[in-house]
């Protein structure tokens, strides 16, 4: 009896081992089957890369044992979500999607196969605009749509740089609509460009994945230019400054001097005038006085004066009537006109010099908006 139950014992053993390994050579072919389904619909999408659809369809309905439901499940969760990105918000080619899904696939087959599984890289499609033209109204460039893949869960980045190269970290202006979809927030709670913003760099793991050049307007050259004015017409009465105010018919010696300057944006014009008795108690008035003659408009900055910038001239006046001197359109001063000597008392009251100018000519140049 002992013998019979211990040959029972012996035979339940050989056959539980067998069943055991039967179990386990089953489990192995499926697990070998799936991976080889897998294989072919990859090879499949790389030789015809616009097939990826119909082939994980065709791998799903192929995959028809309980347990490779699970596997099933991802592959229908792989061709969901790559149609999602192949839709109209995104404008990925035809390969670019067949690469994803060969990558989507290779993992599954990882998985399955305890294997280590690849890493699932966010990637790019397209990006829109493509530059950030500063150009346009805030209104008109408050976001960035960036389309592409893998974008749920991963570590990315989001940095301006600046034209002096200075990193600041945005990544909070980083929205994922979708894995396929972000938007970059410009606005007014978002990435506050300015005019020294370079770009917009976006990373993943320290590695780039898309840089968006901030295009700043283009500022002109500022523009030179020269123009002519007329002065208005200036009299001078030089302050008595020795003897008495009466020069009683001798002379006086008259000498005059205009020249003109630039001065904090306005041209100013000084005027020098002494007039001295010829003998006696040598009465004289004599003086300077400075006048505005123009002033720049708003935006333009006087580069010099162009034309003729200083005339002189002296004579010994001999009577009681005004004298007048014609100098000629070449010089600054185009008339003299003096009244030295009266018939009473005239230096520093009747004694004086009036200015008749020629077009003055200066340069002017743009300032603001443009490049000096």
């Amino acid at each position: 009896m002992k013998k019979l139950i211990a040959a029972s014992v012996f035979v339940f053993f050989i056959v539980g081992c067998g069943l055991k390994r039967t179990i386990q050579d089953t489990a192995q072919d499926l697990t070998n089957n799936t991976a080889a389904l897998i294989d072919d619909a990859i090879d499949e999408i790389t030789h015809e890369s616009e097939s990826w659809q119909a082939t994980l369809q065709e791998l799903s309905d192929k995959l028809t044992d309980e347990a490779q439901s699970t596997i099933r499940t991802e592959v229908e969760n792989l061709a969901t979500r790559t149609i999602a990105a192949a839709g109209s918000e995104i404008r990925c080619n035809v390969d670019f999607l067949g690469a994803r899904v060969i990558q989507a696939l290779q993992r599954i087959k990882a998985e399955l196969l305890k294997k280590p599984v690849p890493e699932r890289n966010p990637a790019i499609c397209q990006v829109i605009p493509t530059a950030i033209d500063m150009n346009l109204t805030p209104n008109r460039r408050n976001k960035v749509d960036i389309s592409g893949y893998d974008f749920d869960n991963q570590p990315l980045k989001l940095y301006m740089i600046s034209s002096t190269n200075q990193i600041t970290d945005v990544t909070y202006a980083i929205n994922r609509l979708s894995h396929y979809h972000l938007v970059l927030n410009l606005g007014s709670n978002g990435v506050m460009l300015n005019e020294t913003s370079s770009r917009l760099v976006l990373e993943y793991k320290n590695s780039q994945l898309s840089s968006i050049a901030v295009t700043q307007p283009v500022i002109p050259d500022c523009k030179e230019e020269e123009i002519s004015f007329s002065p208005d017409v200036i009299t001078f009465v030089p302050p008595h400054t020795r003897g008495d105010r009466e020069y009683d018919g001798h002379g006086p010696n008259v000498t005059a001097r205009v020249n003109v300057y630039v001065d904090n944006n306005t041209i100013k014009a000084k005027i020098y005038m002494r007039a001295r008795e010829t003998k006696s108690d040598w009465s004289t008035a004599e003086g300077s006085g400075v006048f505005t003659i123009y002033t720049a408009p708003s935006k333009k900055r006087i580069l010099s004066i162009v034309s003729d910038k200083e005339t002189n001239t002296n004579y010994i006046d001999s009577g009681h009537s005004e004298d007048f001197f014609e100098k000629g359109s070449g010089e600054l001063v185009k008339r003299f006109a003096f009244v030295g000597d009266t018939d009473g008392d005239e230096a520093g009251t009747r004694t004086r010099v009036k200015v008749s100018f020629n077009r003055v000519v200066v340069k002017l140049k743009e300032i603001g908006n443009c490049k000096e």
